[in-house]
């Protein structure tokens, strides 16, 4: 009994020493952690900085839209013809009208987008002029439900119109032409259900005698952002080119196009099979929901997005600082120099001051350049700091360059759109590797013991 109450009370007293030895590092751990949790209050601040710089950019291009001309739409026109119905009421006689909607059989447009510049502060907006052609046929098949209408409905071909519609009417430049057969168009402004446009009476005499009717648009158009067509026939045929070198093809139909250094050349076939309304209609029973979910054209894109970096860098910003407060701690407890927790708090701050500089710079130089003078700042700044803390320039040189290797790291997942995920991944796991196998024969208890001796030492002096 007596031998086994002695191993007990060893046994005892080996784990309360561990336990003191132990908590001095644990401490100084937690300290760490909790400097890493409040650095994320920077952090916010930064990433709400990059968002209201952003929102900034969007107001800067609507301001431009506003005076120039925002994202514009072009089409085959719409012809609109009457039809009156009579009907009786409580003993009164009363009419009503209906609009019968036709579209095209077949329409080319063709234009060309001249991309500009314009600058508002230090943002940069695109914005185009594109003169266009619109040319095409309407086939006399698409009156035959209104040559057997009922005996007490009218149609009133007199009274026939053709709505064109276009994205924003104040962004037409220049009207060259705007015939309706060989008779000229009065064109003003209108609308249809929503879509504006301009619109002007036309004789459909033409094809109530079974004639086609060629119609011929020629117009120049201001906007910005983008330009789409809406496929308002049966055959819609666009071609668009520009010099633009960085396109964006968007909406429900993709082109066939060639892209080069000199810019762009697309094209699009839209037959009446690929949309989902029909070639006539009676008033709205197409919504402008329907049309516009069948547009397609292309976004004048900026291929340098600097407030997406930004965000993109800000994301790993957490995992980065706690990367370096890991390497930072491991060495101060293999080499036994002490590092306070107001260093670890300046140093923090260093690198939470990296993202508000690369925000700043990227402003008003190319991303590449905003970023290689942030990194090469801080880690320059990181790097002397500790190595004076540390008494060793030697550390100082071994920081500053690590801390390069982790910020060009940085940059590539920040330039990397598809592999992002699979290159953060292998990053952390190999960075997690490296420390696990540096300190895989590391005595922690050992540590935890020069740790209590120093803290004992302080408290004894």
């Amino acid at each position: 009994m007596t031998g086994q109450t002695a191993l007990g009370l060893a046994t005892g007293e080996s784990m309360m020493g561990a336990q003191k030895y132990v908590n001095p590092l644990l401490g100084k751990v937690l300290a760490i952690g909790g400097l890493t949790l409040v650095l994320l209050m920077p952090l916010g601040q930064v990433g709400s900085l990059v968002n209201e710089r952003a929102g900034m950019r969007e107001l800067a291009s609507q301001k431009v839209a506003d005076r120039w001309g925002g994202a514009q739409i072009v089409s085959a026109p719409i012809l609109s013809i009457p039809v009156e119905t009579e009907y009786e009421e409580r003993g009164r006689k009363l009419r009503s009208i209906t609009w019968r909607r036709m579209l095209a059989a077949s329409v080319s447009i063709r234009g060309e987008i001249k991309p500009q510049l314009r600058h508002v502060g230090i943002y940069t907006v695109p914005v185009y002029e594109t003169p266009l052609k619109i040319s095409g046929v309407f086939s006399p098949e698409a009156l035959a439900p209104l040559l057997t209408v009922q005996p007490l409905q009218t149609v009133r071909w007199s009274d026939a119109r053709l709505f064109i519609p276009i994205g924003e009417v104040r962004g037409i430049r220049e009207m060259s032409a705007a015939q309706w057969g060989d008779q000229p168009l009065r064109l003003q402004p209108a609308s249809y259900d929503g879509i504006s446009g301009v619109e002007a009476p036309v004789d459909v005499s033409d094809l109530r005698n079974g004639e086609q009717r060629e119609f011929l648009l020629e117009y120049t158009l201001a906007g910005s952002s983008n330009l789409r067509a809406l496929p308002l026939a049966g055959v819609t045929s666009v071609t668009l080119r520009s010099t633009w070198p960085h396109p964006s093809f968007d909406g429900a139909f993709l082109p066939t196009y060639t892209l080069d250094a000199k810019g762009f050349d697309a094209r699009w076939q839209v037959l009446e099979l690929n949309r989902g309304f029909p070639q006539a209609w009676d008033d709205t029973a197409v919504p402008r929901e329907a049309i516009e979910i069948a547009a397609f054209g292309v976004s004048l894109f900026q291929p340098v997005d600097t407030y997406h970096r930004n965000e993109r860098a800000i994301k790993y910003a957490l995992l980065f600082i706690a990367i370096t407060f890991m390497s930072v701690f491991l060495w101060e407890q293999v080499s036994g120099t002490r590092i306070h927790a107001m260093q670890y708090l300046f140093v923090g701050l260093a690198l939470c001051v990296f993202y508000l500089l690369l925000l700043a710079l990227s402003e008003h130089v190319p991303f590449g350049y905003a970023y290689l003078i942030a990194a090469l700042a801080q880690a320059g700044l990181v790097g002397v700091y500790l190595g004076s803390g540390l008494k060793s320039g030697r550390i100082g040189v071994i920081v500053a360059s690590a801390l390069g290797a982790v910020y060009g790291l940085l940059y590539l997942l920040i330039l990397s759109e598809q592999y992002a995920l699979l290159l953060g991944a292998v990053f952390v796991f190999a960075v997690l590797a490296a420390l696990m196998l540096a300190t895989r024969r590391t005595d922690w208890y050992l540590l935890g013991s020069r740790a209590k001796q120093a803290v004992a030492g302080e408290e004894y002096t």
